[in-house]
């Protein structure tokens, strides 16, 4: 626990580093440039300029080499620009350090430049760049789901699969969004496919389905039916709940959202809502919806058509 005459001691510290890292973003027009050139290199990613992007990033990377957020026995700290990844990594936080947690996000927005060049890099098939800045990233953002799975994707292509497999769970033990989830299922197809587990895979094939709905996904796993079908190791008529549920506990990951995830949105929408902030209970609400199962969407709405018939009815 740490002290109120300590925490002091550490806020003025990080005011001062603040300063520092203020004083050194001037060359880039402050926080605001800084974001400006984030956009250009995202701009060029999503026109599939890779080599442009880094480009673009080199004079942030090579600047904060030397910069004055480093953590230590008495503080940490981190990049965490959404408000759902801060509040897990809170939650984390509390259970497994005593250090003092800061939040230079606003400072700079330091997660972000990492996980661009680790994306850049990635695409330009220079997996050990990809790497080196995907664990940057989770570095500055330990709650963000997307970046390790990152990190899973460049330890895949450099043949490390198991180290892969262990960045994929813990994305799974942080993930919000259901994007996220699918795409950890998808990975975990890919190494169950590389080892041969064709079961296992097709279990993950098919998890995919419960947390997006639609006819791309059914196809792949269709697809994915008809190819492992052509190996002697599969036998679809072997795939049953009971072998889903023994893989994932035997793999250490749940079939659905971390229980731990949906708390601490639950909480945090409970507290909006007592506090009267609509803005911020709307924000959680939402991502306690965004959670639930496509079954338990449907079940939802037809509870509310069946609500909404029944009051038209009486009025």
């Amino acid at each position: 626990m740490i002290s109120i005459e300590t925490a002091k001691n550490l806020e003025d510290l990080f005011q001062i580093k603040s300063a520092i890292m203020g004083k050194k973003l001037e060359e880039f027009g402050g926080r605001k440039g800084v974001a400006e050139i984030l956009g250009l290199a995202f701009d060029a990613y999503h026109h599939q300029e890779f080599q442009k992007s880094l480009k673009i990033l080199d004079p942030l990377v090579d600047a904060f080499k030397d910069q004055p957020f480093v953590s230590n026995d008495d503080v940490e700290f981190v990049s965490v620009a959404d408000e759902m990844e801060w509040s897990l990594c809170l939650q984390y936080h509390e259970k497994s350090s005593s250090r003092q947690v800061k939040n230079v996000s606003a400072v700079c927005p330091m997660e972000f430049i990492w996980r661009q060049y680790s994306l850049s890099s990635l695409e330009l098939g220079d997996y050990v760049t990809a790497r080196d800045a995907a664990v940057k990233a989770v570095q500055w953002n330990p709650a963000s789901a997307k970046y390790r799975l990152v990190l899973a994707m460049a330890c895949g292509n450099e043949d490390h699969r198991e180290e892969s497999l262990g960045h994929i769970v813990s994305a799974m033990k942080s993930a919000y969004k259901p994007v996220d989830l699918v795409y950890a299922f998808q990975l975990l197809r890919d190494y169950f496919t590389y080892k041969g587990l064709y079961n296992e895979a097709m279990y993950m094939s098919f998890l995919r389905s419960n947390f997006i709905s639609s006819s791309e996904i059914l196809r792949d796993i269709v697809n994915d039916m008809l190819t492992f079908i052509k190996n002697e190791q599969f036998n679809y008529q072997d795939l049953n709940d009971e072998g889903l549920l023994k893989t994932c506990e035997k793999y250490g990951f749940a079939p659905n959202f971390n229980p731990e995830v949906v708390a601490v949105a639950q909480r945090n929408y409970e507290e909006a809502f007592v506090a009267r902030d609509a803005q911020r209970a709307d924000y959680f609400a939402q991502i306690m919806s965004d959670m639930k199962t496509e079954q338990e969407k449907r079940n939802a709405a037809r509870l509310r058509r069946f609500f909404e018939r029944r009051r038209n009815i009486m009025s």
